[in-house]
């Protein structure tokens, strides 16, 4: 399982890290805010890549053997 684990962990990192960053306490507001939406807009699409990913491994082990 922790293999399972690593490789969520990674894809995770790949998806989400490449667009952030770091929020400072000069940050204007405006700014934080576009970079917060921008991140949640990334932790969607990881999800939704993930899911895709997850259902196409249980679709695959599901499968008759042939």
């Amino acid at each position: 399982m922790e293999g399972v684990y690593e490789t969520l962990s990674a894809r995770v990192d790949e998806l989400v890290g490449a667009h952030k960053r770091p929020l400072l306490s000069t940050t204007g507001t405006d700014g934080a805010i576009r970079e917060l939406v921008a991140r949640s807009d990334a932790h969607e699409k990881a999800i939704r890549e993930i899911a895709a990913e997850v259902e196409e491994l249980t679709a695959n082990r599901s499968a008759p053997l042939n």
